[in-house]
């Protein structure tokens, strides 16, 4: 711990045993200074009541990292773009613990939400990191309730932001940016599910900083979201008349309560386009839509939509995600199947082949 502190700039004052076993520490700034020159000290437990020494022990003893874990899991999307895939699938996890599990395991995952929200704000490119840091500040005070947290169980979330860092910063173009977009997507909801439990419990000042962190949330996914949709979009408007009735067709069968909805949105085309790239990649686009929507977890689903501002771009990330299709929205599903670099761009748009097929049968 002591080599961490120190390579981030801090000075440390640690409290020792004669037997060598450390008791407990305390940090200051280099520049804090008293009247006479000497660095003001704070102990861990006066900055944060999960900062003292027993607390930062019993974290290390709970979530320790799995054999096997994240990191060796996603080869097909390496580096920050895959640690930003495995994040959107734990947070989708605890989301459905949030709405179903007790408190103390609730009152964990929660507290493991915020050191994702530092770890995305950590390693996120400029067009989104200023927000994501707001978000994750206002979030430290609803990871803290009277209600004691259950360490063991956000230990999925904790090795997913570790992660997160371990893969380093990411670009602000490509498949980086676009995992971006749909994390960052599943992290507004995964707090604005806490917003909702701590209102619940009557936790009036978690509930609102939780409210606040999820609108810097909100903006944070406009800036992340913009280019990639906006490709989305201008595909799904160049796809051919009876190519588009068949992802109409397949939307109403699969979520028939929505599908009107969805249709007038101004989303929709990027949703029919994200419908056809899995349509291409093999998967039967008539249960990709009914397939976001068959799951236990039905008030997390119903939250879900009714606070999205677009319907449409949940089912795409949603769609992007578990059909394991490229969330850089400019790359094909076939040229994804092969394992890319990082940063690769040797990959080539999608292109709408239903016009030439037509016309290749009326020759």
């Amino acid at each position: 711990m002591g080599n961490s502190l120190t390579a981030a700039g801090l000075l440390i004052h640690q409290r020792v045993a004669p037997s060598g076993d450390l008791l407990g520490y305390q940090v200051a700034l280099p520049d804090d200074r008293n009247q006479v020159g000497e660095p003001v000290y704070y102990a861990g437990s006066t900055l944060a009541y999960d900062l003292s020494l027993p607390k930062i022990r019993e974290r290390w003893i709970t979530s320790q990292p799995e054999p096997g874990g994240h990191a060796t899991t996603g080869a097909r999307w390496p580096g920050p773009a895959g640690a930003r895939r495995r994040a959107a699938t734990a947070m989708w996890q605890a989301l459905l613990v949030i709405d179903h599990g007790i408190d103390e395991q609730i009152a964990a995952r929660i507290t493991g939400a915020g050191e994702v929200l530092d770890a995305l704000a950590t390693t996120s490119a400029a067009p989104t990191r200023s927000e994501l840091r707001q978000a994750a500040f206002l979030f430290e005070r609803p990871t803290r309730s009277h209600t004691q947290a259950a360490h063991g169980h956000d230990q999925a979330l904790r090795q997913t932001a570790r992660d997160l860092v371990r893969n380093g910063p990411a670009l602000g173009n490509g498949e980086d940016a676009a995992t971006t977009a749909m994390v960052i997507d599943m992290a507004f909801f995964l707090v604005t599910a806490a917003v909702h439990w701590h209102a619940r419990k009557n936790h009036a000042q978690q509930a609102a900083a939780a409210h606040q962190s999820a609108q810097h949330l909100r903006t944070a996914y406009r800036a992340a979201a913009q280019h990639p949709m906006a490709v989305l979009h201008q595909r799904g408007q160049g796809l051919t008349q009876p190519r588009l009735q068949r992802q109409t067709a397949h939307l109403r069968a699969g979520v028939p309560e929505l599908a009107e909805q969805i249709l007038a949105e101004p989303g929709w085309h990027a949703l029919a386009a994200a419908l056809a790239d899995a349509e291409a990649a093999g998967h039967p686009t008539r249960h990709a839509a009914r397939r976001r929507q068959q799951t236990p977890a039905d008030a997390s689903r119903r939250r879900e939509l009714d606070t999205a501002d677009s319907v449409s771009d949940v089912l795409v990330w949603r769609l992007r995600r578990t059909a394991d299709l490229p969330a850089d929205t400019q790359l094909t599903p076939i040229a994804a199947s092969a394992t890319p670099g990082p940063h690769s761009r040797t990959t080539r748009p999608v292109t709408d082949r239903s016009g030439a097929d037509q016309r290749r049968r009326a020759r």
